[in-house]
């Protein structure tokens, strides 16, 4: 090989070592390659969700704050229910009877304020009742009751039922003689409302004189109360406990004493006048001069009852159970329904009995 071409075969290996070893052209970023403009609109983009991500972060701290300031203000009413409370308390204890009346209704009002304190409520009102109407305290036969306890029995007749909760209603032993009317008109619905003694437990008191017209009493516990003379025409009695209970000479007109457990219990001169006792207990029951005119006693069970002279003109006894009854045949069952029913005398063992018109002192002013 001469000279001359070795020379160049060196060159050519220089050059293309050169290239290799050459550095290539810069590549440049995607922001570098887009146009002026461009970059422009995303910093304006950048720049305007500024202020909505500042009014998101503003709009969590104003949630936060809120639920902070919930908590707080339930604290506070808290703190204030017990303060009232507190104070309707202490009025309670004083020896003034007024002062004792703002605490019963200030107890009303925190009733009404706040539902879930109306079981507490009802538990002291009916505590304060129980205190304050032991022996001679519920008032003589002469007397009537004290003010502050007929509006305890007021405030507590006056209540939703439906909020009572675990409250203990205990009105057992009391004595509320001359008991005064506890219900009040509403014009708009034309119909007395109040009076909700549901399941209430009166066993053993003393409402002699009561007056608890359209009284609210269905279940109610009252065996061995005396009731004597008192007025319960109207009322709910549905499934009461009337065992051995006294109603002598009180007045059920047109009352509801469906399923009533009565058994021993004493109806002696009662106006019992188209009241529903449908399915009532009355074993052993005395309803001696009872008058039963146009009551429904549909399947009652009035075995050993006695009948002495009560008057079941007009009475429906379908289905009624009169097995060893007494004084069946003093009995007036005149015009009286008696398909189906147990024990019921021949018609040639029925009298006729024309009782006496009972006087209006007798009535004591409710007409029959």
């Amino acid at each position: 090989m001469t000279r001359q071409s070795t020379t160049a075969q060196l060159r050519r290996i220089s050059h293309r070592r050169a290239r290799r070893e050459s550095p290539g052209p810069t590549r440049r970023s995607p922001a570098e390659d887009r146009p002026a403009g461009s970059r422009l609109q995303w910093a304006a983009l950048s720049a305007s969700s500024i202020p909505g991500i500042a009014a998101l972060v503003a709009l969590l701290f104003t949630w936060v704050s809120v639920g902070q300031t919930g908590a707080q203000v339930r604290i506070a009413e808290g703190g204030l229910v017990t303060g009232r409370f507190n104070a309707a308390i202490e009025n309670l204890a004083a020896s003034a009877v007024d002062i004792r009346l703002g605490g019963i209704y200030g107890l009303e009002r925190l009733m009404r304020d706040s539902p879930d304190d109306q079981p507490t409520v009802v538990t002291v009102l009916t505590a304060y009742v129980r205190e304050h109407t032991r022996g001679s305290a519920g008032g003589s036969a002469d007397t009537r009751l004290a003010t502050d306890v007929q509006a305890a029995m007021t405030v507590l007749a006056n209540r939703d039922p439906s909020r009572d909760g675990s409250g203990d209603f205990d009105l057992r032993n009391v004595h509320l003689r001359h008991l005064g009317y506890m219900g009040r008109w509403d014009r708009a619905q034309q119909r007395v409302i109040g009076i909700n003694f549901p399941e209430a437990d009166f066993s053993a008191a003393d409402l002699t004189e009561a007056d608890l017209d359209h009284a609210g009493l269905a279940g109610a516990v009252m065996a061995g109360t005396t009731l004597r003379e008192a007025t319960l025409n109207g009322a709910e009695l549905a499934d009461a406990v009337l065992t051995d209970a006294d109603l002598a000479r009180s007045h059920l007109v047109r009352t509801d004493l469906r399923r009533i457990e009565a058994s021993g219990a004493h109806f002696e001169d009662t106006y019992l006048t188209r009241a529903d006792m449908q399915e009532a207990r009355l074993q052993r029951a005395s309803l001696v001069r009872a008058s039963l005119p146009g009551a429904i006693l549909r399947g009652a069970d009035l075995r050993q009852a006695d009948l002495r002279d009560a008057d079941f003109t007009g009475a429906d006894l379908t289905g009624a159970d009169l097995t060893g009854a007494k004084n069946l045949s003093t009995a007036d069952f005149a015009d009286a329904v008696t398909k189906g029913a147990r024990g019921f005398p021949s018609q040639s063992q029925r009298s006729k009995v024309l009782r006496p018109t009972p006087t209006p002192s007798d009535r004591k002013g409710v007409q029959p």
